[in-house]
């Protein structure tokens, strides 16, 4: 027999969100929209045709997607969740030995991606002066904005100067009182995910937008018929949707704020917050042992910090309560 070859798999990375099938904390490590699901999406996903395969190039939706953005159809992406997308961005533009660029920590399943291609993460601080970064032209960069799990947000104009290839993960850009989006330009990536502000982690929403050539590229990655029925009539569907959007995440920051507050931290603007704690693992642990999830953020190289996103007050008092008795 020949010789077989081997690959070095990096292990998968820590995440929030329940860790097995039994699992009944109270959640506050998923950065999700508290008063969801939205009612009308559930309904559109039961109702979507099941009795033949999807449309291979996803049209309809590609088309509605493009109009919610003032977009080219041939420029739209749609994926099964933001992991599976920034996966096949890295698929397509990261090579074995090339040093892949993030402002503040990424997310862990980017991260996982440029580790399977054998790709090197540099991590730079958000405020840095991207101009001052020795980047080759087919440099790639990679930042989410509002940065996970930080909040810190970014004005994306300040990104101009990078020359290479941009990657926006804008997975909680919904959840700003006044969000701001780069405009379309060559080399850039808006990776979405709509399923937070809509209070549907589970069904994997996910689109981007980019130039019809990256848009080919990154279609190239993905099987046929990868999306099912179901997941693409509703993001058809997102369009018309928006007002859900804008109805309940008023709601939801100032539950934010007053938990925040009452928890003794500084409010980040959006539907969650860290707190600095000195031993994150310890504190995540001890409210465990009380029945509550938070996110301890050592996985994103903040040991020292817990990220904590609302719920319904009636659920944020209890873990209030529990953070005092600790």
């Amino acid at each position: 027999m020949g010789a077989v070859n081997t690959i070095t798999v990096p292990p998968p990375f820590a995440h929030g969100g329940p860790q097995g099938p039994d699992d009944a904390l109270l959640d506050f490590s998923v950065n999700t929209n508290p008063l969801g699901p939205n009612p009308d999406l559930v309904r559109v996903w039961r109702e979507a045709p099941l009795d033949g395969y999807p449309d291979p190039h996803y049209t309809r939706a590609r088309q509605a997607l493009a109009g919610l953005h003032g977009w080219d159809p041939d420029g739209v992406v749609v994926a099964v969740g933001a992991s599976e997308l920034l996966h096949r961005i890295a698929r397509a533009f990261v090579r074995s030995g090339q040093t892949v660029h993030a402002l503040g920590a990424p997310f862990g399943e980017f991260a996982h991606g440029v580790a399977l291609q054998g790709g090197a993460l540099r991590i730079l601080p958000r405020q840095m002066t991207l101009g001052a970064v020795a980047a080759p032209a087919d440099g790639l960069l990679y930042l989410s904005n509002p940065h996970n799990p930080t909040g810190h947000w970014l004005d994306p104009h300040s990104l101009a100067d990078w020359p290479g290839l941009l990657v926006l993960d804008e997975a909680y850009l919904p959840f700003m009182e006044a969000p701001v989006a780069l405009p379309m330009r060559p080399r850039l990536i808006r990776v979405l995910s709509p399923g937070k502000a809509h209070g549907l982690l589970g069904m994997r929403l996910a689109y981007a937008l980019t130039t019809p050539e990256i848009a080919f590229r990154l279609r190239a990655f993905q099987p046929a018929w990868a999306i099912p029925s179901s997941l693409a009539a509703v993001l058809g569907a997102l369009p018309d949707q928006q007002g859900f959007v804008a109805r309940t995440l008023p709601t939801v920051r100032a539950w934010a704020r007053s938990l925040a507050q009452a928890l003794g931290a500084t409010w980040s603007g959006l539907h969650f917050f860290t707190i600095e704690v000195g031993d994150a693992a310890v504190v995540a642990r001890r409210l465990r042992e009380r029945g509550i999830r938070v996110r301890d953020c050592a996985s994103f190289g903040y040991p020292h910090l817990v990220r904590i996103a609302t719920r319904r007050p009636e659920e944020n008092a209890q873990l209030i309560a529990a953070w005092h008795s600790i």
